[in-house]
Formats: structure tokens, C-alpha cells, sequence
């Protein structure tokens, strides 16, 4: 005897009996079904009942009304246009079936949003799960809606990932929500940005007795541009002893030692394409065969997958396959540039300082304020790994308890001449964050005002056109949105205060 479990399921196939078939199974199983005979009957069925919602819908590819590709376009554009779905409707997975092993109908399947494609006749077993994956997938996004970031720091895990930002606390709180069901994952950003931090927090999270009680598995991490083209397969899969010339011994894979754990493949845009064909197998079938046997081996693995690259691009100019692409983006977090989120900057110095000064067995404690001015100007192409990189070289080059300006490097350090082609390549609002954060360092350390710190910026801004500039009173008052009475207030409180 079956529990009910709450969860609501559409079936539209155009086979009576395959209807039948699956409304049993699924009911068995627990699930609320509705089956359809037709997509128009369900189009119609979705638009006069809005208010009742799905957790899951399944359809029949091949039918003679509407095809279930159509299907899902119409179903799409049909939940985007109420306000009640405006953010769960996209999210609502479908699982489309089929009778033909069609590539490209596979892909146009994904690429429309289907969350999966199954072949009849599938295993009974498969389906099960591929259903139950489906209905944790949704769930796990309409928590995410209900939630809207009210995640408070005590209850989700952080991991090594350092910052109190905007950028970075939605990163924290997506990978706590999604890393509680996930099979696969895409992490993308700059080199630099903390792409392996966040996997990996994925992974503890998963795993972590917090979870669902689920404990134990291995993170195993692999840079797959570190291997050379013509041993990636036999690295990640293994072989048989007699496998090729020089394989004298049975060798285990990656997959192997990452089974029952996550395996974190970074770099996948450099995935060879003759191996891509192979992993893409594996993230369908969970299994896979060593090199030189027949013999399949069942996996229980995570899968995360990070690039620095455009993965779109690559698969414009034919070197990654997009079919892969869709399996791996189940779920997408991108991890911001440290140009984006520059207020985490103090937070971070203290982080690597702490970190590099005990490893160093040094007694560093402090970093005078010229030195976090020249960190906060600076854009870090290389990201969060060049700023450890250069506490760390502060830190060895450092001869006393605080780290000045004469710690860091000159390649950093702005000259004159470039400040003007620097403020053209940055934002009006980039520029307003770096005067806050000049201004709470100040305020901190000297006690300035707020009312002193405009007073003064107004008064060396008058000065400079005045006495540098040579500018008229008129000019200057027109340049600066002024009117001339204005202007003559500011210049005699200047006066005033000497």
C-alpha cells in the first residue's frame, strides 16, 4: 500500500494503454496523477486552472495534435504570462519520452528545457528515479523562491568562501540550497574567483550529516588541462592490464576512486571531444567501461563541473558538445569577479594575512591604510588568487608587525598618468563604492566626520580649478553646476577656515 506524498504529476501521452501503465506506477509510488490523452487537453487543462499547481509533468513526445516539444514551448510561454508562475514556471521540470534514440531530438529537448528525455521502453526502475529526481529538483528551486535570501548565517555552511557582499552571500546561499539534491553541477567564472571553494562546499554540504543524515564520499578534485590530451581517458576511466602497449597492470580510473563521492572536473572546456562522448555516457547511464573491457561498472557520483571559458562559444565553433552541455547546467552558479565585490577586500586581507602569518611563523597583525588604498584601487585580473598571492608575498617581504605599502609590489601600484584612463573604464557607481570605502577607512581610523570629509573634498576640488586649473570664477561656477552666489559662499567659508 502506497503513502501519499503531496506531489502532483501530469501524463500526456496519446497511447491509452503506456497512459494507463504509468498512472499505475506513479500512483503506487505515492503520487497525485492526471492523465491526458492529448497536449491540447493539457494546454486547456493548465490555462482555465492556474491555481492548481504540478510538481512534475511527463509527455509523450510523438503525438498526432501537438508534439511534445511543442508542448513545452506552449506550456512555457502559458506560465510565463501569469503572474502567479512569474518565477516557478520555467522551473517546473518535464520529462519527455520517446520511442526513437534521436540525438537531435534530444538535444532540441533540453535546449527548449526539458529537465530529461527517456527512450521506450525504459526500465521501470529508471523511470522511478528519474521522476523522483525530477520532483526534488523543483522542490529544490521553489525553496529557493520561498526562502528570497532570508537565510541567516547560523544556518547554512560557508565553507572557505570569505566575503559579507552581496555577490558573495548569494553564491553561499544558492550553493547551500541547490548542493541538497544535485547530481550534476556548472560553476563558471574568471580564473581565480573561487570556483573549487564553492564545489567543494557543495560537496561538504551534501554530505554533511545536516543533509539528509547523508555522510562520508570523497571530494575528488581533477584539472583536466593539467593532463595531457592523449591520457585524459585512460586517467579518468582506467584500463585492463593489456589494454594497449604498456599497460601492464589493471589501473583504476578517477570515476573509480570518485565513486559514492563528488568528482569536481575543472576546466571542462578542455575536454577533448572524443572524451566528451564518453562522459556525457556516464552522466546518462551511470556506469562506465574501463579502457580494453566489456565490462560495465555502476557509478554513485556527484558531478561538478567548472570552466573559465564561454562553454556557448566553444559549442558555436564545434569544440564542446551541446548535448553535454545540458546534462552538466542542471544547475548554474557563477562565481563573481573580485572587481565586482571589492568591499570584501579588508575581510579577505585579514583572511590571507592571518592564514600566511601564522604559516610563515611570523607575528604580523596589522596593514596600514596606504596599503589597503593601493589593494582596493587595484582590479586583479587574476582575482581572489592574486590578492592571496600578493599577502602572501607581503607577508614574507614584511620585517615588522604591519605591512605598509613598501611591502607590495610596484606592478600594482597606480602612477599618475593612468588615473584618468582608469576612471574612464570604470562605472559612476564603482567609483562612488571606492570614496565610501576611502571614507569608512578614514572615519575608523581618524574619526573624520562624514560633514569634514565633503567639507574637505569640496575645498580641494575649488582650489585645484581655481589655483591649478586657472579657471574664472564664471567658468568654474557653469563647469561645476554652480550658481555664482553658491560659488562665492563656498570660497568665503574656504577663506574663513584659512
Amino acid at each position: 500500500m502506497s503513502i501519499k506524498n503531496g506531489k502532483k504529476i501530469l501524463i500526456i501521452d496519446d497511447e491509452k494503454s503506456v497512459l494507463d501503465s504509468l498512472e499505475i506506477l506513479l500512483k503506487y509510488e505515492g503520487y497525485e496523477i492526471t492523465a491526458l490523452l492529448s497536449a491540447r487537453e493539457a494546454l486547456k487543462l493548465i490555462a482555465d486552472n492556474t491555481d492548481s499547481t504540478f510538481n512534475l509533468i511527463i509527455s509523450d513526445i510523438s503525438m498526432p495534435d501537438i508534439s511534445g516539444i511543442d508542448f513545452l514551448c506552449q506550456f512555457k510561454d502559458l506560465y510565463l504570462k501569469n503572474i502567479n508562475y512569474s518565477y516557478t514556471a520555467h522551473l517546473l521540470p518535464v520529462i519527455l519520452m520517446t520511442a526513437y534514440s534521436d540525438v537531435k531530438t534530444a538535444v532540441n529537448a533540453l535546449k527548449e528545457g526539458a529537465f530529461d528525455y527517456l527512450i521506450k521502453p525504459f526500465d521501470t526502475d529508471e523511470f522511478k528515479i528519474t521522476v523522483k529526481k525530477a520532483v526534488e529538483y523543483f522542490s529544490v528551486y521553489d525553496e529557493l523562491n520561498n526562502l528570497k535570501n532570508k537565510l541567516v548565517d547560523n544556518d547554512r555552511l560557508r565553507g572557505n568562501i570569505v566575503g559579507d557582499s552581496a555577490a558573495i552571500s548569494k553564491i553561499i546561499t544558492e550553493v547551500n540550497i541547490f548542493a541538497k539534491s544535485f547530481s550534476t553541477m556548472l560553476i563558471t567564472g574568471e580564473s581565480g574567483t573561487g570556483k573549487e571553494l564553492a564545489a567543494k562546499l557543495a560537496h561538504d554540504i551534501y554530505f554533511n550529516k545536516r543533509s539528509d543524515g547523508k555522510h562520508g564520499g570523497e571530494f575528488v578534485p581533477v584539472n583536466l588541462s593539467a593532463i595531457p590530451e592523449n591520457l585524459i581517458e585512460s586517467e579518468l576511466f582506467g584500463y585492463t592490464k593489456g589494454a594497449f602497449t604498456g599497460a601492464n597492470y589493471d589501473k583504476k580510473g578517477i570515476l573509480e576512486y570518485a565513486d559514492k563521492g563528488t568528482l569536481f572536473l575543472d576546466e571542462i572546456g578542455d575536454l577533448p571531444m572524443s572524451v566528451q562522448v564518453k562522459l556525457l555516457r556516464v552522466l546518462q547511464e551511470k556506469t562506465f567501461r574501463k579502457i580494453g573491457s566489456n565490462k560495465e561498472y555502476s557509478l554513485d557520483i556527484r558531478f561538478i563541473a567548472a570552466t573559465n571559458k564561454d562553454l556557448n562559444e566553444l559549442i558555436r565553433r564545434g569544440e564542446f558538445r551541446e548535448d553535454l552541455f545540458f546534462r552538466l547546467n542542471a544547475i548554474h552558479i557563477e562565481m563573481p569577479p573580485l572587481r565586482k565585490h571589492k568591499e570584501d577586500i579588508p575581510l579577505l586581507v585579514s583572511y590571507f594575512i592571518g592564514n600566511y602569518s601564522k604559516k610563515l611563523n611570523k607575528n604580523i597583525a596589522f596593514i596600514n591604510q596606504n596599503a589597503v588604498s593601493i589593494l582596493a584601487d587595484y582590479d586583479y585580473p587574476g582575482n581572489i588568487r592574486e590578492l592571496e598571492n600578493l599577502i602572501e608575498r607581503a607577508c614574507i617581504y614584511c620585517r615588522t608587525e604591519e605591512i605598509t605599502e613598501n611591502c607590495l609590489p610596484d606592478s600594482i601600484k597606480k602612477k599618475s598618468n593612468n588615473i584618468i584612463s582608469k576612471i574612464n573604464e570604470t562605472t559612476y557607481e564603482d567609483i562612488l563604492k571606492k570614496i565610501i570605502f576611502v571614507f569608512n577607512e578614514i572615519n575608523a581610523k581618524n574619526k573624520i566626520s562624514l560633514e569634514k570629509f565633503i567639507d574637505d573634498i569640496e575645498k580641494n576640488i575649488i582650489i585645484d580649478r581655481m589655483e591649478n586649473k586657472k579657471q574664472s570664477k564664471k567658468l568654474l561656477a557653469k563647469e561645476l553646476g554652480l550658481s555664482a552666489r553658491s560659488l562665492r559662499y563656498i570660497v568665503s567659508k574656504i577663506a574663513d577656515r584659512g
